[in-house]
């Protein structure tokens, strides 16, 4: 290369292309840089992946918005990138809201065509070969469309090219639906939870030995906060005007009356039993929890919460006796206690806590 023609292209940059290689010569006031591509470099130029973030975001949103992506050949200052997008975002991409690595362009220029927006990027920095392109814009360049939709970025340099999604207001989103039917029901068993019954017998009582009766309350459901259980007395274990002495209420797990023989007293014991729901519990309300096997003062007269289950229950088919709550009645008369047949009605009712 002459002297005469240095001079000629001085301060100016020129490429050269000859079959194999490409030659690159930046001549500057100072001297002559020469940059080979050889053949097998060019061969490298490939298809990318970029990765477009934030992948996901939502419709109008205005929010910083870059492509990363890896160059397979070196990008020399002045190289240009093409950086795409639905017209549909608004906004202007311009050199003081786009950066290449960090670092303002030198040019941008717009254009749309079909529905697409291509900003192309000249670069004012040097890409080495093999590192990451980031090509990012400010929070407030562009704004994402006003319809949900997955919506494509493209990248383009003069070796490599690629695209990838923006998904904006989950319209790549599939809501699967599914109603679980509801599970409730309500049994009064026998003691073996064998058949149903509506009947407690403490059969004659006797001054030598305590009469007892007992029931269990059945409840099976799939509420995901299980149920309460209320129960509302008629009044007390009576015979006309004659009514059998009651045992004291419960307290949190004291008090209540040990009912014995020769002495009147009536009351009852709930055993709460387990649930099936993982780590559920079934809680005694407090008036109806007594110390050890005491029994309890059994006469609400308005439906009130005897005991809680936190989670859904679902005990067998039959012979649950550790899924279900058994109640035991319990009556201790004395030699004054006055003859005749005695009753109580108890009315139960279970709310399902959804």
């Amino acid at each position: 290369m002459s002297k005469n023609f240095l001079q000629k292209v001085r301060n100016q940059r020129l490429i050269v292309s000859v079959f194999g290689s490409v030659l690159l010569v930046a001549i500057t006031a100072v001297g002559v840089y020469s940059i080979f591509f050889t053949k097998g470099d060019i061969s490298k130029a490939s298809g990318v992946t970029p990765t477009i973030t934030p992948s996901v975001q939502n419709v109008s949103t205005a929010a910083t918005i870059s492509a990363a992506f890896t160059t397979s050949v070196a990008l020399p200052i002045g190289s240009q990138i093409q950086f795409a997008y639905n017209s549909t975002y608004t906004g202007t991409v311009t050199t003081a809201n786009i950066t290449v690595n960090g670092t303002a362009p030198s040019a941008v220029t717009n254009a749309t065509a079909s529905g697409v927006t291509t900003s192309t990027l000249t670069t004012a920095a040097v890409i080495t070969s093999g590192s990451t392109v980031t090509v990012a814009t400010t929070a407030a360049a562009l704004t994402t469309p006003v319809s949900a939709g997955n919506y494509t970025f493209s990248v383009k340099t003069p070796a490599d090219f690629g695209a990838n999604f923006q998904y904006v207001g989950q319209a790549n989103v599939v809501n699967v639906t599914a109603f679980v039917p509801i599970n409730l029901s309500f049994l009064i068993r026998n003691t073996g939870d064998t058949a149903n019954t509506n009947v407690c017998d403490l059969g004659t009582a006797s001054t030598t030995a305590v009469a007892t009766c007992s029931y269990r309350l059945k409840v099976s459901t799939n509420a995901a906060n299980g149920y309460t259980i209320s129960a509302q007395a008629s009044g007390s274990l009576t015979n006309g005007t004659d009514v059998i002495t009651n045992a004291v209420a419960g307290t949190a797990g004291t008090g209540g009356t040990n009912i014995v023989s020769g002495t009147e007293t009536y009351g009852a014991v709930i055993t709460p039993g387990t649930i099936t729901g993982v780590a559920g519990t079934i809680t005694l309300a407090s008036a109806f929890n007594a110390g050890a096997t005491n029994s309890v003062l059994y006469t609400p007269a308005a439906p009130t919460v005897i005991l809680t289950a936190n989670k859904p229950n679902s005990p067998t088919a039959s012979g649950a006796t550790t899924t279900t709550s058994l109640v035991t009645h319990n009556l201790g008369i004395s030699s004054n206690t006055p003859s005749g047949s005695y009753t109580q009605s108890i009315t139960y009712t279970v709310a399902p806590s959804f």
